[in-house]
């Protein structure tokens, strides 16, 4: 994706929080742990983005038997781990291996094989192992291929390749790991949970982080500039006044951004300590001049 020609100047405001804002709980299945377990629960996540994935599931021993193809044959559906059924959830819609999966809670099943494993996502999150899986009830089979590894001694669930819209999820147990691919529309989910945070924010701050990450990423701008006039009809700021004239520039809108900035310039004369940024934007300004 091509950047616009200028860098604009990093916003004052928080990065951090903007994370938090964007960060959505994710509920998995409880799973019993009132006494100690041979196999002890473990739970894994990731953020991707601003989705969060996340594993629970038991962590059996490998304890010197030959696992896939004996202890867990192949071609019949499997809890994935030990005792209550592992679960899989993501807080916003993601693709696995291409396919698409909502948000939710899901068990995940699989179905081993010596060449080719299935991945199954199925409806009922709270059961015990496969004793009850239905395969009416799976929302999305996936295929993959498993790769030879070293020995690991207990089950794990790992995240690797993590960027902001993709990640691999593996499986690794005895000596055999099961990549799954997962990918995110990071910018989809960004926009809708802006949409409703800016709809329902209080505060200039919201919209104006929101504002500043489609500037920063160069998507959404034109959302963007509703989400900022948000934040300047809650509290003009020099901040956002100036958000918003480099949204414009980012458009290639040099008149409306020089005049947007103009603003920004005069209400920082009026505070009694200049706001951090001003020099950058008078700069900026000059350049947008010999933009038009």
């Amino acid at each position: 994706m091509s950047r616009f020609f200028f860098r604009s100047a990093p916003c004052p405001l928080v990065s951090g929080l903007l994370l938090g804002l964007l960060a959505l709980p994710v509920e998995a299945q409880e799973r019993g742990n009132t006494l100690p377990r041979t196999s002890p629960n473990a739970t894994v996540s990731q953020t991707i983005g601003i989705t969060e994935v996340q594993v629970a599931y038991g962590r059996p021993s490998v304890n010197g038997r030959t696992i896939f193809g004996d202890l867990v044959p192949f071609g019949d559906p499997w809890r994935t781990g030990a005792n209550e059924a592992t679960t899989f959830s993501v807080s916003t819609p993601v693709r696995v291996e291409g396919q698409p999966l909502e948000a939710g809670t899901y068990g995940l099943f699989t179905v081993p094989g010596p060449e080719s494993w299935t991945i199954l996502f199925n409806d009922v999150a709270d059961q015990w192992g496969a004793y009850e899986y239905d395969a009416s009830e799976d929302v999305l089979r996936a295929e993959t291929t498993p790769e030879s590894a070293d020995a690991q001694e207990l089950l794990q669930f790992t995240f690797e390749n993590v960027t902001d819209t993709s990640a691999t999820m593996v499986l690794h147990w005895a000596t055999t790991r099961v990549p799954v691919d997962l990918t995110v529309n990071t910018t989809d989910a960004v926009q809708a949970q802006a949409e409703e945070a800016v709809a329902t924010a209080e505060s200039w701050q919201a919209p104006a982080q929101y504002a500043s990450y489609a500037l920063e990423n160069n998507v959404l701008l034109s959302e963007a500039l509703d989400w900022i006039d948000r934040s300047i009809e809650l509290n003009e700021r020099f901040e956002n006044l100036a958000l918003r004239a480099r949204l414009q520039a980012a458009q290639h809108q040099y008149a409306a951004a020089q005049s947007t900035a103009a603003t920004a310039l005069d209400l920082a004369e009026t505070m009694e300590e200049p706001p951090s940024g001003v020099d950058a934007l008078r700069t900026e300004v000059e350049e947008w001049g010999r933009q038009k």
